[in-house]
């Protein structure tokens, strides 16, 4: 057998252990609620990248790990996201002698910088760079979205986060 065909075979052999253990995986991914369907596909898209770099032992072990290691990431983004709000929500909440207004003016500059470098970038960098710091989408989620590849896509936040740790850094010189 060919190198191809034994790819093709084992590709196979993956997509059959996505469907067989379908409903584990959505036992997994049920925790993060309104993405359980996108992180069970996710773990089998993995599963089958990693098929492509080296050989898989047990399909089935590595599909549950990568779906369980999705989830945990998944929740660990949505719990950063909310302490970000509580701290908002209660930064909002102090009454307005307690901060100290200088601080308070630079932190706005800082905002008006950074969201002024990322009106700057080109529509595909921007649109990458969103969908994973706002949306919190993985980067195989962004590709689809955007229907590049994920390669694409972590060269977009790459060259979105070079360009803002420049015109972050520019802008602090100017003052």
């Amino acid at each position: 057998m060919g190198k191809r065909s034994l790819q093709e075979a084992q590709t196979v052999d993956l997509d059959a252990a996505c469907r067989e253990h379908a409903a584990g995986l959505r036992a997994i991914t049920r925790k993060v609620r309104d993405d359980e369907a996108d992180l069970a596909q996710d773990a089998c898209l993995k599963l089958v990248e990693t098929a492509r770099r080296e050989p898989v032992a047990a399909p089935a072990h590595l599909l549950f790990r990568i779906a369980r290691n999705l989830v945990i990431d998944r929740m660990r983004s949505r719990g950063r996201a909310a302490r970000l709000f509580q701290e908002a929500t209660a930064y909002e909440q102090q009454p307005s002698s307690a901060p100290d207004p200088e601080r308070a003016l630079l932190a706005n500059e800082r905002l008006r910088r950074a969201l002024s470098v990322i009106d700057g970038m080109p529509d595909r960098r921007r649109e990458a760079f969103l969908l994973h710091r706002i949306d919190g989408l993985s980067y195989p989620q962004i590709a689809r979205r955007m229907g590049v590849t994920v390669k694409a896509v972590e060269k977009h936040i790459s060259a979105a986060m070079l360009q803002l740790a420049r015109g972050m850094r520019t802008d602090d010189g100017d003052d």
